[in-house]
């Protein structure tokens, strides 16, 4: 089974890498919340689940898709039971070029046997945190703004 959070992680990406959905759909606590810049759905159901695995696994093979390599990863204990999971995710194709790379954080349940993904966050591969205060008022999220404009060049 999947004891810790990063074991659950690591046979998640494993499981993907087999680009069989119905191999991916385990890992999601059922309703499960899937947030990407572009927009935001909440999948009640297995049927549901399986239809988004499949679209993402479509969408990897359609570049070319092989396998994956976690970097950067960080994890954060938020209750027992409860864990965020924050990193990047780079891809590769057969010839091992890199095809994609983009963040994820993972919010996920669990206990000794098993973890499940319970809200998954797609993002930019190049975040960055600030500790804003109240009195850091609105100035540190203009400087997060500002900086992501500028990235997307």
């Amino acid at each position: 089974m999947t004891g810790t959070p990063s074991e659950m992680l690591d046979a998640y990406v494993r499981a993907f890498e087999t680009l069989r959905g119905e191999n991916v759909v385990p890992f999601y606590e059922l309703p499960c919340t899937f947030i990407r810049p572009d927009g935001a759905w909440v999948v009640q159901d297995q049927a549901t689940a399986l239809v988004l695995a499949n679209h993402l696994i479509e969408h990897a093979k359609a570049q070319g898709y092989h396998r994956t390599e976690v970097v950067n990863l960080m994890i954060r204990a938020l209750a027992p039971g409860l864990a965020e999971l924050t990193g990047v995710f780079v891809r590769y194709d057969e010839s091992q070029s890199e095809i994609a790379r983009f963040g994820f954080t993972y919010i996920v349940r669990g206990g000794e046997d098993r973890w499940r993904i319970v809200v998954a966050v797609a993002h930019e591969a190049d975040t960055m945190t600030i500790l804003a205060s109240p009195a850091a008022g609105r100035h540190a999220l203009e400087r997060v703004q500002v900086r992501h404009q500028g990235d997307q060049s």
